[in-house]
């Protein structure tokens, strides 16, 4: 968790930026979290959430207007689906792994787009073809959690909420929140 306070100075943004991207629709409402501390009340927000989503809106406001970017986070990608030709330009897609992923594919949905994007950023801690039988296209995952996690010699993906207890003897290696690789995936399809 981290205080409004301190993301506005870590972020280096203003107050009236974040409320306005609030208003916006940029920043869910159910992200901004209140809760009671000694001198009255104070918001709070997952950090895991918060903080990218940040790092996204500051990297296209000045490409995009905020109505703009607001329909590439919102704009409903699931029932679209993507071709190698439609995705094989953006530079965060390793070809290996888009090629392994369409073997078995003509297509790919948004939410394995944003698999392949995450087996591409960590294709050095996992082999993709232990994870080939499983079908990424559900939507259910799109609210989940990717950990990239390490048990001894053994490097691994677990997919849960933000809040899943882990083993202490496992080490978390990353986490990535999906539906910010979802959103970040539908940035780039559009800019292709």
């Amino acid at each position: 968790m981290i205080s409004k306070k301190d993301l506005l100075k870590e972020m280096n943004i203003s107050y009236g930026q974040l409320y306005r991207w609030k208003r916006e629709g940029l920043i869910p409402d159910e992200w901004f979290i209140k809760q009671s501390v000694s001198t009255g009340q104070e918001t709070f927000f997952k950090r895991s959430l918060i903080i990218p989503r940040i790092e996204q809106i500051l990297s296209l406001k000045d490409k995009y207007e905020l109505q703009e970017i607001n329909k590439l986070f919102t704009e409903n990608n699931d029932k679209q689906n993507f071709k190698a030709r439609d995705v094989i330009l953006i530079d965060e897609i390793d070809p290996f792994v888009l090629k392994t992923f369409l073997s078995n594919k003509k297509h790919l949905t948004i939410t394995e787009l944003a698999f392949i994007y995450i087996f591409s950023k960590y294709t050095n801690l996992l082999n993709i073809d232990d994870y080939l039988n499983i079908d990424f296209s559900d939507k259910k995952f799109n609210d989940k959690v990717v950990y990239i996690c390490n048990n001894g010699n053994i490097n691994f993906m677990l997919i849960g909420d933000d809040d899943l207890v882990i083993d202490p003897n496992i080490k978390i290696i990353c986490v990535e929140k999906l539906q910010d690789a979802i959103s970040f995936i539908a940035v780039k399809v559009k800019e292709v």
